[in-house]
């Protein structure tokens, strides 16, 4: 296959270009600390891992409008607690102070996906409008693309909160459309998730470049592209 041409270009933030991941452990690493977790967890690693698993299955709720944000950011460390058999499960202020301190310390966190600003430099040569779309929350995203420094790439964050819907629903693609007056044949995605970026891209009539930093199997629709890792995408744009 050649190279694709687009007229607008899309990327997802977290796990696309800003390190999820790394930052989110780092960040837990810190409330645990600062909460004194270890009276609920005597390891950190039982934290980290109980908290991740329901991080991860709640965001995948969320991406298909099961859960609300507020029930997400509240069950991501119940649920944690809960398991543990603490009754801090159940204390809402406890819970609500924990969230509010590991999203502002994760807002602060620098690192990106190895690739990331070699990639960014390549494509503002090239001439591409960026723009980024992202389901998640509009208090941190934008101080995420602050304290890496990556902000100056960017034409316009847009984020699910502005309508309350989230990829892979067509309503946020159309919408994101709408906000930079693109069309969709001329319109390509960079993402990391294959459901919320990859598929709601496709059915919105998007081209869509699926960053599969896993390397985790596709066995339904494929993209128009697959890397596994950042400075691949400099062959295909």
């Amino acid at each position: 296959m050649g190279r694709l041409v687009c007229q607008t270009l899309f990327i997802d933030l977290d796990d696309t270009i800003w390190d999820f991941r790394a930052n989110s452990m780092s960040s837990l690493r810190q409330v645990y600390g600062e909460f004194s977790l270890d009276r609920v967890f005597p390891r950190y690693e039982q934290f980290q891992s109980l908290y991740m698993e329901a991080n991860h299955a709640l965001w995948e709720e969320y991406h298909h409008n099961r859960v609300t944000k507020d029930f997400l950011i509240v069950e991501r460390f119940a649920r944690p607690l809960r398991q543990a058999g603490s009754a801090l499960s159940n204390d809402m202020d406890f819970i609500m102070s924990l969230n509010r301190r590991y999203l502002d310390v994760l807002a602060c966190q620098k690192r990106l996906v190895p690739g990331a600003v070699d990639l960014l430099d390549y494509l503002t040569g090239k001439g591409y409008p960026l723009y980024i779309l992202s389901n998640g929350f509009a208090e941190v995203q934008s101080r995420k693309l602050h304290s890496s420094g990556i902000d100056r790439y960017f034409k316009r964050l847009i984020l699910s909160d502005e309508i309350g819907i989230t990829k892979p629903d067509r309503r946020l693609f159309d919408y994101a459309l709408q906000v930079v007056g693109a069309d969709a044949a001329d319109t390509l995605i960079v993402g990391d998730n294959y459901d919320a970026d990859i598929l709601g891209a496709m059915h919105a009539g998007w081209r869509a470049i699926y960053f599969n930093r896993d390397r985790l199997p596709v066995t339904g629709e494929q993209p128009d592209y697959e890397v596994s890792e950042l400075a691949q995408l400099k062959s295909i744009l």
